[in-house]
Parts: structure tokens; sequence; C-alpha cells
């Protein structure tokens, strides 16, 4: 759907008879694939990679079936990019087209960062620096709220620091964000019976 990409309108008013020279697309990254979709069906016809240049008035001829037609440039690991034309113009035109990075890889991204992050924090831990361990975990919280791992090594963190209430209460909070977190639950139900807690009512 067009809400979904990036849409440029480029009204180029002037008479019928007369054509741009040429069209010139550029991306960055480069090699990116170029559409055009230019009938009833919209139907994408793929017309070459960036960076392109030819003449405008041969693809209108050639793919051009109704008054707009849109360029769709497309790379694998990037946003879609669209641009909307009327059929008319005697201008050249030229697009620089900056790709945005698919929301799919930046939350790869934004995993793997974590993963690193929360290396550190188990370094951290077995270094015994509880207080640089539970500061990372809290910025890392505000940013990953749903992950269960960020409150089981809370948890491990308060309980190497004998304070068995609080990692109790992030050991159940990590079991409650992830039933499958198998070392959250082991934790979570021998502190319960280590403080004479009923485990079957928590």
């Amino acid at each position: 759907m067009l809400s979904l990409f990036r849409l440029i309108l480029v009204s180029l008013m002037i008479s019928t008879t007369a054509w741009a020279e040429k069209i010139e697309i550029k991306s960055n990254p480069e090699e990116a694939e170029i559409f055009i979709i230019a009938d009833d069906a919209g139907t994408p016809q793929k017309i070459g990679k960036t960076p392109f240049k030819q003449d405008l008035k041969e693809l209108i001829q050639t793919y051009v079936k109704k008054n707009n037609f849109v360029f769709e440039l497309r790379k694998d690991g990037y946003e879609p990019y669209r641009v909307l034309f009327t059929k008319t113009s005697n201008l050249d035109v030229e697009l620089a087209v900056n790709l945005e990075v698919s929301r799919e890889i930046k939350t790869i991204k934004k995993h793997d960062l974590l993963m690193v992050e929360l290396f550190d924090v188990q370094k951290l831990i077995r270094g015994k620096n509880f207080p640089d361990a539970l500061n990372k975990l809290n910025l890392l919280e505000k940013d990953y709220p749903h992950f269960s791992i960020i409150a089981e090594l809370k948890g491990t963190t308060y309980y190497m620091m004998k304070d068995v209430e609080k990692a109790l209460s992030y050991y159940r909070k990590s079991f409650a964000l992830n039933s499958d977190n198998v070392d959250s639950y082991k934790m979570k139900v021998y502190l319960e019976k280590k403080l004479g807690i009923d485990t079957e009512k928590n």
C-alpha cells in the first residue's frame, strides 16, 4: 500500500506536447532496483538499477497507460521508496534518494546491541561490580521493557548481593514476562522455598 512507503508528488505542469530530455535516478546505497508502475492494474515493471539515466519520453511511451505513474526503488534490507509523477513534463528530472534501513534490519541491529550490552553486564556481575551492573540493567530495561533476560540478570545481581527478597521479585518478574524462562522459574521456586513462601500461590 502507498501508505507504507514515502510518497513524493512531483507535479510537472506543462503542455502535453513537450517532454523531459532525460530522467536520472541515484540512490544511497547504489544498485537499488527501479520499477515503474504505470498501468491500471498497478503492475510493477523493472526498468533498471541505480544509478539510472534514460530518456523520459521513451519510458512514458513504452510503459505509461494513464496520466500518473510511479517510480519505485527497492533494495534488500531497505524500505521501498516511491515517487509519483504526472505524465507531462519539459524538464530534466533528477532524483537523489537516501534509502532507509528496513524495520526488520533495525530490529536485528537493536537486538545485536542488546546482546553486547548483556555480555558486558555479565562481566560486571562476575567481577562483583554490582552497582555498575544494575545501572546498565536499569538503562536497558527502559529500552527493552519486555525482555525477561534483563529482569533475570537483575535477580542474579541482587542474589549475589545477598538481597534475597529483591532477587525473588525480579525472578518473578522475569518468569512473568516469559514463562519459558526455565532458569528464572527454578530460581523463583528456590528462593520462595528459602523464604518459606508457598510457591503454588505465586
